[in-house]
């Protein structure tokens, strides 16, 4: 949840609409939501997959429906799962201000930014495996 409150921090700090509370820095959950204007969501959200940066449209509660979605939905488990921290997320921030405020493609600097998180964190690793499932087995006994 750090992550997603830094995320949404850092979107406000360049410029952005974020959705929710700012004196809880905009969210209690592992989501941020950011508001595009009225039928904008669909298409920036393709401007940013174009741009490897992979987001979800949506509608706001004023909006009739999906055809008028006019947000962003944001999840940043995926990107923690990576190795991502609060820190990191201002990069990314700023890479989607780029694009979305000053049109300014950003796709070869994304890949550039995401080779610095490629390994699996919060998990087992492979040499650790067998320890574990011995345990777990003899748990089992």
């Amino acid at each position: 949840i750090l992550n997603a409150k830094a995320f949404a921090l850092a979107l406000k700090d360049e410029g952005m609409d974020v959705a929710g509370d700012p004196d809880i820095s905009y969210t209690e959950t592992h989501q941020v939501i950011l508001n595009v204007g009225y039928g904008r969501g669909a298409v920036i959200a393709r401007e940013l997959e174009a741009n490897n940066i992979i987001v979800n449209y949506q509608a706001t509660p004023v909006e009739e429906g999906f055809t008028a979605s006019g947000a962003l939905r944001m999840g940043v488990s995926e990107m923690t799962r990576f190795g991502m921290k609060e820190a990191d997320f201002k990069g990314l921030a700023a890479l989607m201000a780029d694009l979305i405020h000053r049109q300014i493609p950003v796709k070869e600097a994304v890949q550039d930014f995401r080779k610095n998180f490629g390994e699996m964190q919060y998990c087992f690793k492979p040499e650790d495996l067998d320890m574990v499932s011995t345990a777990l087995f003899d748990g089992l006994q």
